[in-house]
């Protein structure tokens, strides 16, 4: 009995060791899974991250026992009093979030401390929440937020009542988020800046406007409130937004300075390609044309152009009209619709005569961004609607290179 209660002992002993040493971690680097890329360099730089990873800081305090304290958290931090530390060996970390590789979703490690002789710069500031205040701990190298502890708030200090000196209005602080950043010339973009604060009043109205390239004023609008959604104009590069309080007094800050691109909805391609026909005959084609964007993933394509008959025994030359719808997801797209095949053929013969086509292609994005010039290869089919029984003779498969300016 003696020897089985030593055993248990030791069996017990063991797995408190290994539940201790999985519930904890020395952490000897900063940046290898980072919440937020580039590296902090500023208190600014702080809350524009947390502005733009709003969603992902959410998911992150979801994570951690203390997920109702995200609402405390996000109204505080644009206000709270930010100061650069070095974290020396030795401290200790109750969670922190980050991302594997600094990609995906957020994740949660607990009970951490940093191993490293050499301390790591980052920042340090506190959130009140019911009766608490909470010490968090930001590395300037990754943008990982972390909770270090928590504590009574401390209790003011009682001083005797004095007179209150007249003190000048202060101006307001201001926040705020565009959503999309991305939209067409005339789109509706949603600016929120309810997250402005002002000292010694209240945050009443705004003032939106619009920037180009050069800084030069494209459109600005007051709005009487916080919240609004206003025109995307043509041109604009930058929005910036500045708050009034009740008293008159002005205010902006770079957290309300956005970057946003006024995207147009009209584009200019130009492709070149070839056919071939099975009947036989070869094409040598061009096509020149309009694309309309109806969102950011459908378009409408006018192309004109011709194919010019090169080689085989079938075929003639001919003038294109083509009508395409095109769908596009990540960078591939899908082309469907209808042409006119043109010619001064033999109207008797089917690989020769003047019809109205069936157009399907397929293609991918090979050079460029979505929104610039780029390049795109594809392979497309076209045969009459009245020879679809004869796909396999009079119909044309092709490939191309289409050009988006």
């Amino acid at each position: 009995m003696k020897l089985k209660s030593i055993v248990m002992t030791a069996v017990v002993s063991v797995i408190l060791l290994v539940g201790t040493a999985q519930a904890a971690m020395t952490l000897h680097e900063i940046g290898r899974a980072p919440f937020y890329q580039p590296p902090l360099t500023s208190v600014d730089d702080l809350k524009k991250m947390v502005q733009t990873e709003e969603m992902d800081v959410k998911r992150g305090f979801d994570l951690t026992p203390q997920a109702d304290l995200y609402p405390a958290f996000m109204d505080q931090i644009f206000k709270a009093d930010i100061e650069a530390v070095e974290f020396e060996k030795g401290s200790k970390f109750e969670w922190m979030f980050y991302k594997k590789k600094g990609k995906g979703a957020p994740r949660v490690v607990k009970d951490v401390t940093w191993g490293n002789e050499k301390p790591f710069p980052g920042y340090k500031f506190y959130i009140d929440n019911d009766g608490s205040r909470y010490t968090f701990a930001v590395p300037l190298g990754c943008g990982n937020i972390a909770l270090m502890g928590v504590s009574p708030i401390p209790a003011a200090a009682v001083v005797p009542p004095v007179a209150a000196p007249v003190v000048a209005n202060k101006s307001p602080r201001c926040n705020m988020v565009v959503s999309p950043v991305k939209a067409f010339c005339g789109e509706m973009v949603t600016v929120d800046a309810t997250s402005s604060t002002d000292a010694d009043g209240n945050v009443v109205k705004m003032i939106v406007a619009f920037l180009d390239s050069q800084g030069r004023v494209v459109s600005e609008k007051v709005i009487d409130g916080l919240q609004a959604e206003v025109a995307m104009p043509c041109g604009a590069n930058t929005v910036k937004v500045v708050v009034t309080d009740d008293d008159g007094a002005k205010g902006a800050s770079p957290g309300c300075v956005a970057d946003v691109s006024s995207l147009s909805r009209v584009g200019f391609l130009a492709d070149a390609g070839y056919y071939h026909q099975f009947d036989p005959g070869n094409y040598l084609f061009g096509r020149i044309g309009i694309e309309y964007k109806l969102t950011h993933d459908w378009s409408l394509l006018g192309l004109v152009g011709g194919a010019v008959h090169v080689d085989g025994s079938d075929g003639k030359s001919a003038f294109l009209i083509d009508a395409l719808a095109e769908y596009k997801w990540s960078r591939y797209y899908v082309d469907f619709g209808v042409g006119g095949w043109i010619t001064d053929g033999d109207d008797d013969n089917p690989a020769e005569d003047s019809q109205l086509d069936f157009v399907l292609g397929l293609g991918a994005r090979v050079y460029g961004e979505p929104d610039a010039f780029n390049t795109s290869l594809f392979v497309e089919m076209r045969s009459a609607f009245d020879e679809f029984d004869e796909l396999g003779e009079y119909g044309r498969f092709g490939f191309g290179v289409r050009f988006r300016f």
